[in-house]
């Protein structure tokens, strides 16, 4: 889904926005995570949707959104962002109803709009499948896409730390353009951010046809697998195999001591965790196959 991003009205002290027009829709900033804006030109946003029809809050996050503050205005590019999942929508008294229709008294609902929609209605054209709107590709260990060379159309999956070339090892979002190993790690996060972590099993054995960019994921990237269509875990199971209902680590830290942000795909949130602690690990790779 492509989101043209506006600020409506900056907070008298910070000169933060409070608002966004989004999808047409007007939305307050309740929970705004934002790295530093006084002093940065870039920064990720996040903004929450709860799907109670009385709550106007956007979830999930708006993955590297580049905000640049001057002349007492913040501007923000078009992006490109999976959807949520959420393909329910409700009435007035909360009980659900198809989202194929307008629902009286709430017009904005997220199941009424975007790719999700979209292929509820057969208006959406996917270069890879996935749940909703979500649009994947499995790509195998020497780095061909399935239906590929020597990769198979329905490859069988390998989650272990070197999988042979031809079995599914990796998965391309085809909206992001992140790729992401299909292997799952317990890790310390001061071991997981490191460039020897990211060596083994992914860029010193080549996976997926790289041997470069391999690394911990940020919380926005994170962010974008999960899904309101299922929980613990709450992504795609049928495109990430075998993933934990549980914290995974990002590269993101916090202001607060030995933090960093983990997102839990128990149900599909953000929250900071202990860097002592330990929390799964995906890599990711950014640039993409």
């Amino acid at each position: 889904m492509i989101f043209q991003v506006v600020p409506a009205v900056q907070h008298a002290t910070t000169g933060c926005p409070a608002t966004l027009h989004l999808g047409g829709v007007t939305w307050p900033l309740r929970d705004p995570y934002i790295g530093g804006i006084a002093n940065h030109a870039e920064n990720e946003m996040r903004a929450h949707r709860d799907f109670n029809p009385n709550v106007l809050r956007v979830r999930p996050l708006l993955a590297a959104l580049t905000l640049t503050a001057a002349a007492g205005h913040v501007d923000a590019q078009a992006l490109q962002l999976n959807d949520t999942g959420q393909t329910q929508c409700f009435d007035a008294s909360h009980a659900a109803v198809a989202c194929n229709a307008a629902v009286a008294g709430r017009p904005g609902q997220d199941g009424r709009h975007g790719r999700d929609a979209a292929i509820a209605a057969g208006a959406l054209v996917k270069q890879g499948a996935g749940s909703a709107g979500f649009d994947f590709t499995k790509i195998c260990m020497n780095g061909e896409a399935a239906g590929t060379g020597s990769c198979a159309t329905s490859p069988a999956y390998n989650t272990g730390a070197n999988p042979p070339a031809t079995e599914w090892a990796c998965t391309r979002d085809n909206v992001t353009g992140l790729v992401w190993s299909l292997q799952t790690r317990l890790e310390f996060w001061p071991t997981a951010v490191t460039p020897a972590f990211a060596a083994t099993g992914h860029n010193a054995i080549n996976r997926c046809g790289s041997t470069t960019g391999w690394r911990l994921p940020t919380v926005a990237e994170l962010l974008t697998l999960g899904t309101y269509g299922g929980s613990s875990p709450a992504i795609d199971q049928g495109h990430f195999p075998l993933t934990e209902g549980s914290a995974y680590w990002t590269s993101t830290t916090s202001s607060s001591p030995n933090t960093a942000w983990v997102v839990d795909f128990a149900t599909w949130g953000n929250n900071l965790y202990n860097t002592l602690s330990a929390a799964y690990v995906r890599l990711v790779l950014p640039s993409g196959l």
